[in-house]
C-alpha cells in the first residue's frame, strides 16, 4: 500500500530525452503516408502509376493538405467536441510513489502512460489511477493491479507501459482503442492532447499543436505553450489515437516554442504483436482487440521490431495442397467466370483447383455455363468435382464446388427462405443484397478415411464501391448476416455445427461496413491477423484484402503452415508463382482453412476468444440491427415456434440452481442466490443496447407487439424502435450544441438531459437511486418497456398501495391509464405490480446495497404484490430471453414459492 505520493509532475523536458534511433521514413514510405492522408483529407483517388517516384507530385499534394487544414482549422464537425469531451473520460491522473503521470483506458480494465512514469511492476502496485479529476468532476481513484497484466518497454526503446486496473465506477467510460494503422497522421496536421500537465486537473491541448515531422517510431509536434505532460494521449482531429506523449523540449531561450514527442502507437501495436508472437500471454490479450488494419508490412511496422520475420503468425503461402486429415475449404472469387469464357482460362483455373485438392470450395462471380465446362476439364486432370449453385440472376452468381469422393453438399435454399424477409432488406430503397447476390447456405458433410465432419458454408458477396450508399448497403448485409448468423447458432440443427462464412466482403477487416459481422459475439474471423500483418487478396489496382474467412467460436480449425509460419487460414498467393495470373485468371487469390475432423489428434490451430464478461457499447446497438432483430422475432412467432419454450427451460433451471440449497433461508439463502446472480451475469450490457434487445425481442408479447408495464397499452415496436434512435440522435446533437458554448458541465446539466430526453423504458429500480452505474443501468431483468408519458409520471417515486391510504394528509392525483399518485413520495401502478414486484426483489438479489438512501423500498409490499399478482407467461418468456443474453435469471420468477425463505436484509 502507499501511503504518501510525490508531489513531482512526470514531463521530461529536455532534448537530451528524444528517442535516440529516431530514423526518418524513407523517400518512398514518406510519400505513400502524404499519399494515403490525401485520399483521407483531400478526398482524391490517387493515380498510382503517376505517384511512383514523384516527389513534386508529393510536395504538391502535402502543401495541398496544409491549405485545406489551415484553410479548415476553425470549421469543425458539430460533434468535434462531443467526441473529445467523450475521449477525455477515458484519460486518468496516476499517482505513483515517485510522482504524478497521466495515463489513458485502452480496454476495459487496461491502462497505458509512459515506462519513464510506471517503470516496474513493483512500482505499479503501489500505485493509482484517478478518473475524473477536473473541473466539476466526480473523482474516482482506483488501484493498479499489474499482477493481473503488465506490459512494459524501456526508456531506450518505445517507453511504454500497460497495466490493468480495477474497473468500479468506470464501466461506461469508453475506452481509447489502439489503432494498428500508421497512416493515421502527417506533417501539417494538428495534434490534439489531453492530459494533466503538472499532475493539474484535466486540461486539453486543443489545436495547439502541429505535427513537423514523421520518423519511423515517433512524431514532433510543435506548440507556443508548455511541453506536453508525461503519459497524455495524443489524437488527430478526427479523435484517433496517434500517439504517447513522451517528452518535449523548448527550442528558444525565451520559452516561448517547444517541440513535443510522441511514441506513435503503430509501432507500440507492432511491439505488442511481436510479443504476442513469441508467446507473451499479456500481449496476446491486448491484440485479439486491435482495431484498424495496415495497409502494408514493413512500413515502421513489425519488421524491424522483431528479430526474425518467420516468428510472425500470419501466413501467405504460394500454393496449397490437400489433407486427408482434414476437411480442406477454401473461398475464391474467379472474376467473371461466366459462359463466354476462354479455354485455355478453364484450363489454368482447373488446374488450379485441381492442384488445391480442396474438399469445398466456395466461388464467387461464376455462371453455370463456365462451372460445366470447368468440371469436364477437371474429370480430364483426373478430378471428380461438381457443384451447387445459387442462381442470382445476374452474371455473378455463387457456387459451391466439392469432391464428390470426399463431401456430399446439400443447397439450402430453404434458408433463404427462412429468412427472406431480412435479405430482402433495403438502404434508400437499394436492397442491401445487390443483383439479387443472397448469400448461398450450404450444408457439407466430408468424410474421409473413416472420419468425418458436417458443416453449414455460407458464401458471400457484398456490395462493392466506397461511397456512402454503398457503404451503408454493405453494413445492412453484415447486419443481416450476423443476425442470421446468431439465429442459427439457436436453432437445434446447428447448435452444435461450425458454420463458416466466407467470400468476397469488398472491405477491409477493421471497417466500420464490417464491423457488425466481424464483431459478433458468435464468431471469429480468420482473416484478421492477416489483415494486420498488410497481406493481400485482392490483387489489383487497388491492392487490399478485402476476402475474408469468419467462423464461429466452435469451429476446430487445423494448422496450417509455410515453413516456420503457421496460421488458422492461409492466403494462397498464386501470383507469386504463375506468370500472367493476374491478366489471365482472377484479381483476386484464394483463401484457404481446415477443420479438424471430430476426434482428430491433428494440431489445431490458435482459435481462441479472451473469457470475460462481453461488454456490449453502445453503439453497436445500430438501428438496422434492431430492426432485423425485431423482424426475426415476429417470423418465430409465425412460424409457430414457442414464445416460451417451458420443457427446455425447465431444463435450464435444473442446472442454473444446482449448486443452491434450497431447503435452506434466511441470508444464507440471500447470500447464496445474489453469488449465482453475480457469478452468472456474463454480459454486461450498456443502457442504449439494452433498450435495442427490449424493443427486438425480450419484451415482445405472443402477438409481436409490445405493451406498456404501468398503463397495459399496446405498443408498436418499430414505431418505439425509430423513436428511440431518433431521441438519442437528438440528445447527442443537445449535447454537442451545449459543450460548444461551454454549458456542459454546468449544474443539473445531466438532470436537465434526463428530463428533456425521455426514452420508452422504464428502469423499475429508478437510475437516480444507484447513480445511474453500470452494470445496473443496463440489468435488463428490472427494465421494463413503458411509455414515456407513464415513465416520466412515475419519476423515481417509490412503490405504494393506497388501499388505507388517508386523502387528507397527501394531494392525490392520478394519470389517465398510468397509476396513482401521492404527491412526489408514493406511486401505484395501475398495472404491472407482479411484474414490478419481482424485478425490484431480483435487484436486491443482486445488488445488494446499491439503493442509496433508506426507506426506498417496502419489501412487505413487494412480497404482497408478488403473492397476489402470480407470474405470467411474459415474464417467462422475458427470463428465458435475458438468460440467453446475460446469463443470468431472476429466482422470483423461476421458483415464486422461495421467496418467504429469503431474508432480503441480506
Amino acid at each position: 500500500m502507499i501511503t504518501t505520493t510525490s508531489d513531482k509532475a512526470f514531463s521530461l523536458v529536455g532534448s537530451q530525452y528524444a528517442v535516440a534511433d529516431a530514423k526518418p521514413l524513407s523517400p518512398d514510405d514518406y510519400r505513400d503516408l502524404v499519399k494515403r492522408r490525401a485520399i483521407s483529407i483531400l478526398h482524391i483517388t490517387p493515380d498510382e502509376q503517376e505517384w511512383a517516384d514523384n516527389e513534386e507530385l508529393r510536395r504538391e499534394t502535402e502543401w495541398k493538405i496544409m491549405e485545406k487544414i489551415h484553410s479548415d482549422s476553425n470549421l469543425l464537425p458539430i460533434d468535434f467536441l462531443s467526441k473529445g469531451v467523450e475521449r477525455a473520460k477515458a484519460v486518468c491522473r496516476i499517482l505513483a510513489p515517485s510522482g504524478l503521470g497521466t495515463g489513458f483506458l485502452i480496454d476495459r480494465g487496461m491502462i497505458m502512460t509512459n515506462h519513464h512514469v510506471l517503470e516496474s511492476a513493483q512500482e505499479a502496485g503501489n500505485s493509482y489511477a484517478e478518473f475524473g479529476y477536473e473541473e466539476n468532476g466526480n473523482t474516482i481513484k482506483l488501484k493498479l493491479k499489474p499482477e493481473e497484466l503488465f506490459i512494459t518497454s524501456p526508456f531506450e526503446e518505445l517507453d511504454f507501459t500497460i497495466v490493468a486496473c480495477e474497473t468500479a465506477g468506470i464501466e461506461e467510460i469508453v475506452p481509447v482503442k489502439l489503432l494498428r494503422s500508421p497512416t493515421t497522421i502527417t506533417r501539417g496536421e494538428y495534434a490534439n492532447i489531453i492530459q494533466h500537465p503538472r499532475g493539474r486537473k484535466k486540461e486539453i491541448a486543443l489545436q495547439d499543436n502541429t505535427v513537423s515531422y514523421v520518423y519511423e517510431k515517433v512524431i514532433h509536434y510543435i506548440t507556443d505553450t508548455e511541453p506536453g505532460t508525461s503519459g497524455a494521449a495524443v489524437f488527430n482531429n478526427q479523435w484517433q489515437l496517434v500517439a504517447l506523449h513522451h517528452a518535449g523540449w523548448y527550442t528558444d531561450k525565451a520559452e516561448t516554442e517547444a517541440v513535443n514527442e510522441g511514441i506513435r502507437i503503430s509501432a507500440i501495436v507492432a511491439k505488442l504483436i511481436a510479443l504476442a508472437q513469441s508467446g507473451d500471454a499479456a500481449a496476446v490479450q491486448l491484440t485479439q482487440k486491435l482495431e484498424g488494419t495496415s495497409p502494408y508490412l514493413g512500413f515502421y511496422d513489425v519488421e524491424g521490431l522483431i528479430d526474425d520475420s518467420g516468428d510472425l503468425a500470419e501466413i501467405e503461402i504460394p500454393s496449397f495442397k490437400g489433407d486427408k486429415r482434414f476437411a480442406d475449404i477454401g473461398f475464391w472469387n474467379i472474376e467473371h467466370f461466366n459462359s463466354s469464357v476462354k479455354e485455355q482460362r478453364v484450363k489454368d483455373i482447373a488446374r488450379i483447383v485441381s492442384e488445391m485438392s480442396m474438399d469445398a470450395l466456395g466461388l464467387v462471380e461464376v455462371e453455370r455455363g463456365a462451372l460445366d465446362q470447368l468440371v469436364k476439364e477437371l474429370k480430364v486432370r483426373g478430378a471428380s468435382m461438381d457443384y451447387v449453385y445459387l442462381d442470382a440472376g445476374s452474371r455473378q452468381d455463387l457456387a459451391v464446388m466439392y469432391d464428390t469422393t470426399t463431401t456430399k453438399v446439400e443447397l439450402r435454399n430453404d434458408i433463404n427462405r427462412k429468412y427472406s424477409r431480412l435479405l430482402a432488406s433495403t438502404v434508400n430503397g437499394k436492397p442491401a443484397f445487390p443483383d439479387n447476390r443472397e448469400p448461398l447456405f450450404a450444408l457439407c458433410t466430408v468424410n474421409e478415411e473413416g472420419q468425418d465432419i458436417q458443416f453449414l458454408m455460407i458464401v458471400v458477396h457484398l456490395k462493392a464501391m466506397r461511397d456512402a450508399l454503398s457503404t451503408s448497403r454493405r453494413t445492412v448485409a453484415a447486419e443481416t448476416l450476423a443476425v442470421i448468423i446468431e439465429d442459427l447458432k439457436q436453432t437445434d440443427e446447428f447448435r452444435e455445427l461450425p458454420i463458416i462464412l466466407g467470400g468476397d466482403l469488398n472491405d477491409d477487416a477493421g471497417s466500420a461496413s464490417l464491423r457488425p459481422i466481424m464483431n459478433s459475439p458468435a464468431v471469429i474471423t480468420l482473416t484478421l491477423d492477416d489483415a494486420q500483418a498488410g497481406y493481400l487478396s485482392y490483387i489489383g489496382n487497388h491492392q487490399s484484402l478485402i476476402d475474408h474467412i469468419i467462423v464461429t467460436k466452435d469451429t476446430k480449425t487445423g494448422v496450417i503452415t509455410n515453413g516456420r509460419q503457421k496460421d488458422d487460414a492461409g492466403i494462397v498467393r498464386y501470383d507469386k508463382s504463375m506468370a500472367d495470373y493476374l491478366k489471365n485468371i482472377s484479381d483476386h487469390v484464394p483463401l484457404v482453412l481446415r477443420i479438424v475432423y471430430k476426434d482428430s489428434p491433428a494440431e489445431i490451430g490458435t482459435l481462441t476468444h479472451a473469457p470475460g464478461p462481453n461488454v456490449i457499447w453502445a453503439e453497436e446497438s445500430t438501428l438496422e440491427k434492431a430492426l432485423l432483430k425485431l423482424n426475426l422475432s415476429r417470423i418465430h412467432l409465425e412460424e409457430e415456434r414457442q414464445y416460451y419454450d417451458a420443457d427446455k427451460d425447465r431444463f435450464d433451471m435444473v442446472n442454473y440452481y444446482r449448486s443452491i440449497n434450497l431447503q435452506g433461508g434466511g441470508s444464507q439463502l440471500f447470500q447464496q442466490l445474489h453469488r449465482l446472480l453475480l457469478d452468472t451475469h456474463t454480459s454486461i450490457f450498456s443502457y442504449a443496447s439494452s433498450r435495442a434487445q427490449l424493443y427486438s425481442g425480450v419484451d415482445l408479447r405472443e402477438n409481436g407487439n409490445l405493451h406498456s408495464l404501468y398503463s397495459g397499452k399496446t405498443l408498436d415496436a418499430e414505431q418505439l424502435i425509430q423513436e428511440d434512435f431518433r431521441t438519442e440522435q437528438l440528445r447527442q446533437e443537445f449535447m454537442a450544441s451545449l459543450a460548444l458554448h461551454g454549458q456542459a458541465n454546468e449544474e443539473g446539466f445531466q438532470e436537465m438531459l434526463e428530463e428533456k430526453f425521455v426514452y420508452n423504458v422504464e428502469h423499475v429500480v429508478p437510475q437516480s437511486w444507484f447513480q445511474k452505474a453500470s452494470p445496473m443501468k443496463g440489468d435488463l431483468h428490472h427494465l421494463y418497456i413503458c411509455e414515456k408519458e407513464c415513465n416520466s409520471y412515475r419519476s423515481n417515486i417509490p412503490y405504494y398501495d393506497f388501499a388505507d391510504y388517508n386523502p387528507e394528509a397527501y394531494r392525490e392525483t392520478i394519470r389517465n391509464e398510468c397509476g396513482k399518485r401521492g404527491g412526489t413520495i408514493r406511486f401505484e401502478p395501475e398495472s404491472g405490480k407482479g411484474e414490478a414486484a419481482r424485478a425490484v426483489l431480483y435487484f436486491l438479489l443482486r445488488y445488494p446495497g446499491k439503493i442509496q438512501k433508506q426507506g426506498r423500498v417496502d419489501i412487505n409490499l413487494l412480497l404482497d404484490w408478488h403473492k397476489n399478482h402470480p407470474v405470467t407467461l411474459h415474464e417467462k418468456h422475458r427470463n428465458q430471453a435475458i438468460y440467453a443474453l446475460q446469463g443470468n435469471r431472476n429466482p422470483l420468477i423461476d421458483l415464486p414459492e422461495i421467496v418467504s425463505q429469503i431474508d432480503f436484509g441480506g
